[in-house]
């Protein structure tokens, strides 16, 4: 009986397509100037490296390219269906290597070769701050539990030496400052930059007093799933106050931002369909689509052209099925935005329909809290709007917006988050419906200008601190840090000094681009963010002191 073949690692099959990739750029005689070789041998040869790196993709696992999203792993899975005498091979091929590899080459290395400190006099901290979530996340060996003890081990060194980010603690309801606790009960009071509550509306007494009369005339309980009795009068007007807000009449509530991001994709699409998805999409979006198809194509951040360009060529494969476009509006990775009027335009060309995620604008930017949307006047033009309520509206929650009563009735059914969970609370229904009220008064309007007042103060000083700001203004400010080790040790630092920070770091950014999320509130004052800038920039060059004389810090 033939042996059945030993499933081969992610990190055997990056270094195939590495390996593969470099053998084909050396054939060419370094890097392409333009188009294919016209040597029928050299093309016979380049078609067989592109099937060869296509293939070894393929098997690369589910998890490592939902972790490592910044890697175009559908582009290169595509050049393993094209065929030896296929003109399209090696012309595809070509480009790639042309336009494509040098960046994905170094993040496909960071995958394989991270990173890495070697010289330490502390054993503990060499460990806690050498490793990435990545070296734990395909463990081998036939018992499930036990198998997650090294994962533990580093998480352990990690706490011990102060440089775990994760599961801290609120002590009292946050505002401008908090008092929270790290998960070894150590606590810290500082400004607090690491709440979602953009319009510092969880503390707004309107918000609170609409909290207490659900409490009071429903109980804190949803009585089941929205599709059996779960929701109150409460759902159906925030349903028709979200309606308003993004211009598209027919709402389906969920009960988090997750599930209607994930609902929302699995409900519409089915396996034969497309979805196409800019690589920076949030994870339920990235989630939603793997679950849903086998088609799912990732776009560059931000590539109009490159959306354009697969449209293309997946209408000229498929004329039949279903094709989804899915950004972000406002992207919380780099605090940036989509052309959506270009993006639209695009997508209704190929027959294909716009899913745009609005859970960081809504409420907090544009006119009257319309977001991104309204900034570029496309409020009630786009095909689907999904949003979570987290960021702005004070709680749990999401949304799927629609033009037509027969999508909400076809999400309501076959979105399996809304059919088959309790709907949101009559609590937190009546905390968003007040919240939604507030964003489109003129309260609101002044709300957003205190916030983006802060907003301006804090990029400014940071800025003049010679820090790097990525982005646009928006409630979050990505602060880029870049070495992992440097971004750890300066947050622990803050953790001390008055300032309350979340760190991100691989797998949410690609390796080597490490930042600090900085989520703003209309709270915050203009000399309060100055402050701020003032001591993160002061812990970034401690912390970048301490490893120089501690360490030898790895250069990549």
């Amino acid at each position: 009986m033939p042996s059945t073949p030993v499933p081969r690692t992610d990190e055997e099959l990056v270094r195939i397509v590495l390996e593969t990739a470099d053998r084909a750029l050396k054939e060419l005689g370094g890097r392409p100037a333009a188009g294919p070789p016209a040597d029928p041998g050299t093309r016979r040869n380049l078609a067989g490296s592109a099937r060869e790196t296509g293939r070894a993709v393929q098997e690369v696992s589910e998890m490592m390219k939902n972790w490592a999203t910044h890697v175009p792993w559908d582009e290169l899975a595509d050049f393993a269906d094209f065929g030896a005498d296929d003109p399209a091979g090696p012309e595809s091929f070509t480009r790639f290597l042309t336009d494509r590899y040098p960046e994905v080459r170094t993040a496909l290395e960071d995958l394989v070769e991270p990173a890495a400190l070697r010289i330490t006099a502390d054993p503990d901290e060499e460990y806690a701050l050498d490793k990435q979530a990545y070296d734990f996340y395909r463990p081998a060996g036939r018992d499930l539990l036990r198998r997650t003890e090294e994962f533990h081990d580093w998480v352990e060194a990690r706490r011990r030496t102060e440089t775990w980010q994760y599961s801290r603690l609120l002590e009292a309801a946050p505002g401008s400052v908090a008092e929270i606790s790290n998960d070894l009960g150590r606590r810290a009071r500082g400004i607090n930059f690491n709440s979602q509550d953009y319009l510092s509306l969880n503390a707004h007494p309107a918000v609170r007093e609409a909290a207490a009369r659900a409490l009071g005339d429903f109980g804190p309980h949803s009585a089941g799933s929205p599709m059996v009795l779960g929701n109150t009068r409460l759902s159906n007007e925030l349903e028709e106050a979200l309606g308003r807000l993004v211009g598209l009449d027919h709402v389906t509530l969920f009960p988090t931002g997750w599930s209607a991001g994930f609902g929302t994709v699995t409900a519409l699409v089915r396996p034969e369909d497309w979805v196409v998805i800019d690589r920076l999409a949030h994870s339920c979006l990235q989630q939603g689509a793997r679950a849903a198809s086998k088609n799912v194509v990732r776009y560059e951040h931000l590539n109009i052209e490159e959306v354009r360009r697969h449209l293309g060529e997946i209408r000229r494969r498929d004329s039949r099925n279903g094709i989804l476009v899915v950004t972000d509006g406002l992207f919380s990775v780099d605090a940036d935005w989509p052309d959506l009027l270009a993006l639209q335009e695009v997508c209704h060309a190929h027959d294909a329909t716009l899913l745009v995620d609005v859970a960081h604008d809504l409420g907090s930017m544009g006119p009257g809290g319309s977001g991104v949307l309204g900034m570029q006047q496309m409020t009630g033009k786009i095909d689907l709007v999904m949003g979570a309520f987290s960021k702005t509206f004070a709680s749990n929650g999401g949304f799927l917006a629609s033009r037509t009563p027969a999508v909400k009735q076809y999400a309501k059914m076959f979105g399996g988050p809304h059919f088959f969970s309790n709907a949101l609370s009559p609590v937190q229904t009546a905390v968003v419906l007040e919240a939604a009220r507030i964003v489109g008064s003129a309260e609101g309007d002044r709300l957003r200008a205190r916030l983006f007042a802060a907003i301006d103060a804090l990029r400014g000083a940071l800025g003049g601190h010679g820090l790097e700001c990525l982005g646009s203004p928006s409630p979050i400010v990505p602060l880029l840090i870049g070495n992992e080790k440097l971004a750890r040790t300066a947050n622990r630092f803050l953790f001390d000094r008055g300032v309350l920070a979340f760190m991100v770091e691989f797998p949410v950014t690609p390796s080597g681009s490490a930042r600090f999320r900085l989520q703003v509130q209309a709270a915050h004052g203009p000399d309060e963010a100055r402050e701020a800038a003032a001591i993160i920039s002061a812990s970034v060059e401690d912390a970048r002191q301490y490893l120089s004389s501690a360490f030898r810090m790895g250069t990549r």
